[in-house]
């Protein structure tokens, strides 16, 4: 195999490698939306993620769900060994076909999910 391509898969190979090391600067957490008679649900999946570092916005029919988690477990004489858990800032939007603003949110944390309930203007 000429030196050329060699160069090219080690480059690739360590690349993918450190990708994979390298957590992104804001994460998206996984979400369901269920639509119902008088509005949504979405469920979030946020494991570790306390309510007061939650936020909520709506513009028009957008909202978006932003926050941070936090890695409160680190202390002591620990070396990070492997990480699989994305922590710090996260960012999910959710466009709707209707204009959300005067609609009534009711937000609740159960079992590392966090439900967002939107109820549509009567």
């Amino acid at each position: 195999m000429p030196r050329s391509r060699e160069l090219w898969f080690l480059s690739r190979h360590l690349r993918l490698h450190m990708e994979r090391r390298v957590q992104p600067l804001r994460w998206m957490p996984a979400a369901d939306v269920h639509q119902g008679r008088d509005g949504w649900l979405i469920k979030l999946e946020l494991a570790g993620v306390r309510p007061e570092d939650v936020r909520l916005r709506v513009c028009g029919n957008f909202l978006a769900v932003s926050g941070r988690r936090y890695d409160h477990f680190l202390g002591g004489d620990w070396r990070l060994q492997s990480m699989e858990i994305t922590y710090g800032e996260f960012e999910r939007g959710f466009e709707f076909p209707v204009n959300i603003e005067n609609a009534r949110l009711m937000t609740e944390f159960r079992d590392g999910m966090l439900l967002v309930r939107i109820q549509r203007e009567a």
